[in-house]
Parts: C-alpha cells; sequence; structure tokens
C-alpha cells in the first residue's frame, strides 16, 4: 500500500482515476480504459459508481491460478480478460508440471508455449514478454500450437487457487 494513505484514501484514488479516464473517453480523447488486478468487488464499485466498465482487465492468470468466476463476471460484463503473468515467472510448479510437460512432450514444444497456447486457446488475451530474441520469435508459434480440446480441458483442471505474482495492499474497495 502507498506509504501514508489509508487503504480508503487508496480506493477514492482509484475511484476518481476511473472517473477521469472515462471523462477524457466521453470527450473523444482516448478510446477505452483498461484496469490491472481488479477483482470483482472492484468491477461491481465501478458499475455501482454508475461509470461504463473498463474494456480490458488485465490479471495474473495461469494453470495454477484460472480465476474462473472473475473470467466469468468478466465475460458477462463484457470486460476483455487479459493474462499478466502466463507464464507464473517460469515457476517450477507451473513449468514442470506433469500434465503440462507431457503435452509439450506430445507437440515437440516447450513448456512455455503450451501455457500460453492454452490461454490463446481458451479466449484468454495473453502479453508474453522477453527480451530475448529467440524467445520473442518463440512466443509468436503460439498460434501455429493448436491444443486438442481435451488437452484444453486437461490443463484447465489444474487449478490450485494458486498466485506466483504478490500485488498486496489492492483489496481495498
Amino acid at each position: 500500500m502507498e506509504a501514508g494513505r489509508s487503504g480508503a484514501q487508496i480506493a477514492q484514488m482509484c475511484m476518481l482515476n476511473i472517473y477521469n479516464q472515462q471523462q477524457i473517453t466521453a470527450e473523444g480523447k482516448i478510446r477505452s480504459v483498461g484496469v490491472s488486478n481488479y477483482e470483482i468487488n472492484h468491477l461491481e464499485e465501478i458499475k455501482a459508481f454508475g461509470r461504463m466498465m473498463p474494456a480490458v482487465n488485465q490479471i495474473e492468470f495461469h494453470p495454477h491460478f484460472t480465476r474462473q468466476s472473475l473470467h466469468d463476471y468478466c465475460d458477462k460484463e463484457g470486460v476483455f480478460f487479459q493474462a499478466f503473468s502466463s507464464l507464473a515467472r517460469n515457476h517450477e510448479d507451473l513449468i514442470g508440471d506433469p500434465v503440462i510437460k507431457r503435452i509439450a512432450e506430445k507437440h515437440a514444444t516447450s513448456p512455455q508455449l503450451v501455457l500460453l497456447a492454452w490461454a490463446h486457446g481458451i479466449g484468454v488475451g495473453i502479453v508474453p514478454k522477453s527480451a530475448n530474441p529467440s524467445r520473442v520469435v518463440e512466443n509468436f508459434k503460439v498460434v501455429e500450437l493448436k491444443l486438442s480440446q481435451e488437452e484444453l480441458a486437461e490443463i484447465g483442471k489444474l487449478d490450485r487457487n494458486k498466485h506466483y505474482i504478490r500485488c498486496d495492499g489492492w483489496n481495498v474497495l
């Protein structure tokens, strides 16, 4: 949490920020507003405030942290669900998961590409990052890797409700 500010003050600042962004959207200065790390209660607060919903919510998402209820809520409200940290920062628990490794071996590819293909295959936006040029090229192969419906479902069952990225102090609305 920001030093010297209470949770209520930060929540008020967030809502003022959303209000201001939506005001300049209405003025035609920007096309849409996106948010990061908003939970259902945060999105409900925007809705209750009488403002238009954000176009996108970028949030930690991978097979060990599928956020299904948030994903469903975003779909229902027309908010595009975009993954942040689809690879869970290459955490060994995820990259080394036997299901992920088996599917990667079957497709002769990396576990990382399987994770990206899974998210892409279930309609979640992905934003893979890398400073390594060869990995950037490999990340584009996600559109070529087609996982079967059975593989998508099998990976989807790996949810542990476990996040690997800390986002403390945000649950304030």
